[in-house]
């Protein structure tokens, strides 16, 4: 129950007995992996020249004078090029053709890959064009996506996401999977302009051969495309990307195995540079109980340099975070703590491929664990392709802080191999180590996918820290999954030590075996007028301790029901069950006594099409809890005023009855989020949060302006007020203060 409200997991269910949830469990699973249910794939209604995207070629073509980009195709080189057409739908009706046709020219030179796009609407009046903020939410207008599998190993690959305002957003990912939203904080600079005409809209986009990896001497790339005609909802893609391959975005742009070979390039170098990033930072911050403000002046440097052409070196001095956007606030009524996302610029470049461990519940390293209580002195990077290996390494020195804890070399080494076309081998090593302590983690895992989206996973992993016992610093998981257009089952095993604890990572549950399973029935309904799909899964737990006693079980029935429209609606029931073998404090004077704890809850989600001018989500949910009860409801709104103004708001409460002392309680989030642009180069958002817990009224507002490609100017402006009773009238509701203007500018050599 402490999720956000748009997390599917907070979807809640009936009672259910104990004993009854294995033998419901193999039932399901047992009548859905019969040999009929997964050998057929279903219809995909492919037609002549529809084939797998390996099997499709296409040509670059060189070029002697660079097209100008400005979303204007009046180039002759664009005339005498044959477009690319043919795009199919993978919404809503797999297979069948788009609706509206598609047009994709590409060149090329020695200095960038050169795209020129049609799409042409037959409503070009209708089209949805708002977004102006560099990596904003573009799928809620028109869009097209580029995949560019640069190495040609079906397993990687760039992805430029563009509107049809110009407006940018890019991914990278490897081993076919996207992850949002670490995989989307990768930016890199390109160039693109779009424009709307009478016959739907037009762009043109230019990749720098310096903002992409490739190997010296390519001849070949894989290459996909995706778009999305908004207002029908419809996804699009060339080549075609079945619905059953299991994708990170509704366009399946994450399965760089579908893509087709793009052809036709010579004597193509890859950029070997220099990229500096000074930056300068002047302003002031004033703290709850100082008695004067802090000045704020620093300098500091970031150096890029290409090793290899799949290799590049960061390095960093004196690194400054002061124009990062401040966390959603949380308040945590569990006995677990709360995930925060990474936002630092440093880490978000490539993060994959230091990913081990399972995302937000048992990662080896996590990046924020870093210049947190200590800032960062320096340090550096490598990261990219090396053959048919990806290699990641880190190593971060941070300082001293102010209230004594000592500062400490972080230095994280990341290997994976690919050993056959769809399998993965690879390891991990990290070490945290300072004059008092040390902490260090190795770990190997593999992974091999196989009748499309099905796959095996596995990885281990083993802490040795010189302040913690031997025993019990081990962890471990291993999954199976099966897939098919429309039944899904996988079962998984998660062993985690009672003193596994890498201290460059984040491990939300440790003393623990947990087996788990989830079965799925997932049809389409491509004829409807108003329902596109329905999707009824069960998935459940059962957690033991490591001296095996029971700790936890949990099973949920969640049907979920897709409109034509864009719009969804999910209704939960779970059960649970915990075992708490000692008091925990589940906020400050309320205490959970040891015992045994069954829950009960129903929930409803509904959540509206946000490509609206109107839009929003309800979510509500009830039931037991510890012994009493829970009643939850939260509302989101937004308005979509046009392309320079976007406003977002959204309430959060929650009414607690405990038959504990103080055990009647009540949380509210508040959250008003502001979005305003002057232009694609020009815009600010307001972050504005109170919650009832800490009483604070909190805001954030950041003003970017990218005054030449790859550096901004940045103003920032945070505070923090104490609504509640002061102890003593004379006290300072000021929380924080804080201003400060940050200058950055890249140059490339």
């Amino acid at each position: 129950p402490t999720g956000s409200q748009g997390n599917a997991q907070i979807m809640h269910v009936r009672s259910l007995q104990r004993h009854t949830v294995a033998t419901s469990l193999l039932l399901l699973i047992t009548l859905t992996m019969s040999p009929a249910a997964w050998g057929q794939a279903g219809p995909d209604h492919r037609t002549e020249g529809d084939a797998r995207g390996q099997n499709l070629t296409v040509r670059a073509v060189r070029v002697a004078e660079p097209p100008e980009i400005d979303g204007v195709l009046d180039e002759p080189i664009w005339q005498q090029i044959e477009p690319i057409t043919g795009f199919r739908q993978r919404w809503p009706v797999d297979g069948a053709p788009a609706s509206e046709r598609t047009e994709v020219r590409i060149a090329y030179d020695s200095r960038a890959i050169y795209f020129a796009m049609i799409m042409f609407d037959s409503e070009p009046e209708r089209i949805l064009a708002n977004i102006l903020h560099r990596g904003g939410r573009l799928d809620k207008d028109d869009g097209i996506l580029i995949g560019l599998d640069t190495y040609h190993d079906r397993r990687s690959a760039y992805i430029f996401e563009v509107n049809p305002l110009g407006t940018q957003d890019d991914a990278h990912f490897t081993n076919e999977s996207l992850t949002f939203p670490d995989d989307w904080a990768w930016e890199g600079v390109y160039e693109s302009e779009g424009r709307i005409t009478d016959r739907g809209w037009e762009l043109e986009v230019a990749i720098p051969l310096t903002t992409i990896r490739f190997e010296e001497g390519v001849s070949a790339m894989g290459v996909a495309f995706y778009r999305s005609i908004r207002r029908k909802n419809e996804r699009v893609t060339w080549p075609h990307i079945p619905q059953r391959m299991r994708a990170g975005l509704q366009g399946g742009m994450d399965q760089a195995s579908q893509y087709a070979t793009l052809v036709g390039f010579e004597d193509l170098e890859p950029g070997r540079h220099i990229e500096v990033k000074p930056y300068g930072i002047l302003g002031a911050q004033k703290l709850a109980g100082d008695e004067d403000a802090t000045t704020l002046d620093e300098l500091g440097l970031d150096v890029k340099y290409s090793l290899t052409p799949g290799l590049t070196l960061d390095l960093t001095y004196n690194t400054d975070f002061a124009q990062v956007e401040v966390d959603n606030v949380q308040i945590n009524l569990s006995r677990f703590g709360l995930f925060y996302p990474e936002k630092r610029e440093f880490f978000l470049e490539r993060p994959e491929l230091f990913q081990f461990g399972n995302n937000r519940s048992t990662d080896i390293f996590f990046s924020r664990r870093i210049g947190v209580n200590n800032d960062i002195l320096a340090g550096g990077r490598i990261a990219g392709q090396a053959g048919p290996f990806t290699v990641g390494f880190l190593n971060l020195q941070t300082e001293d802080s102010d209230d004594g804890v000592a500062g400490a070399n972080n230095t994280v080494l990341r290997l994976r191999g690919d050993v056959h076309t769809r399998a993965t081998v690879g390891g991990i090593f990290t070490n945290y180590q300072n004059s008092e302590t040390y902490n260090r983690v190795i770990g190997v895992d593999g992974e091999y996918r196989f009748f499309g989206s099905s796959g095996i996973r596995g990885w281990i992993a083993n802490t040795w820290d010189d302040l913690a016992p031997d025993d019990g610093t081990g962890a471990g998981f291993a999954s199976l999954s099966l897939r098919s257009n429309t039944y899904q089952a996988s079962a998984t095993y998660t062993n985690v030590g009672e003193n596994f604890d890498p201290a460059l990572g984040f491990v939300r549950r440790r003393d623990m075996v947990r087996y788990g399973g989830r079965v799925a029935w997932t049809p389409r309904f491509p004829q409807s007028r108003w329902a596109r799909q329905f999707v009824l899964e069960l998935p459940a737990s059962i957690t033991h301790g490591q001296d095996g006693g029971l700790q936890s079980e949990d099973v949920r029935l969640n049907p979920i029901l897709n409109f034509q429209s864009g719009d969804m609606a999910m209704m939960g029931l779970t059960h649970r069950f915990e075992r708490l073998e000692v008091p925990f404090n589940i906020r400050p004077g309320v205490v959970i006594p040891a015992g045994d704890y069954d829950f009960n809850y129903v929930g409803f989600l509904v959540r509206l099409n946000d490509s609206r001018e109107f839009s929003g989500a309800g979510v509500t949910h009830f039931g037991n809890y510890w012994n009493g009860t829970w009643l939850q409801y939260g509302l989101q709104g937004n308005w979509k005023t046009g392309p320079h103004l976007e406003l977002n708001a959204s309430v959060d409460r929650r009414f607690i009855s405990l038959p504990v002392e103080n055990g009647e309680f009540d949380t509210t989030i508040l959250g008003m989020n502001i979005l305003g642009a002057i232009s694609r180069k020009l815009f600010a958002n307001a972050l504005i949060q109170y919650d009832s817990d800490s009483e604070d009224l909190q805001a954030n507002i950041r003003v970017d302006w990218i005054h030449t490609p790859g550096s901004d100017l940045f103003l920032v402006l945070d505070t923090g007020y104490f609504t509640g009773d002061l102890e003593d009238p004379r006290d300072e509701r000021w929380v924080r203060r804080t201003g400060v203007v940050k200058l950055t500018y890249l140059k490339a050599f």
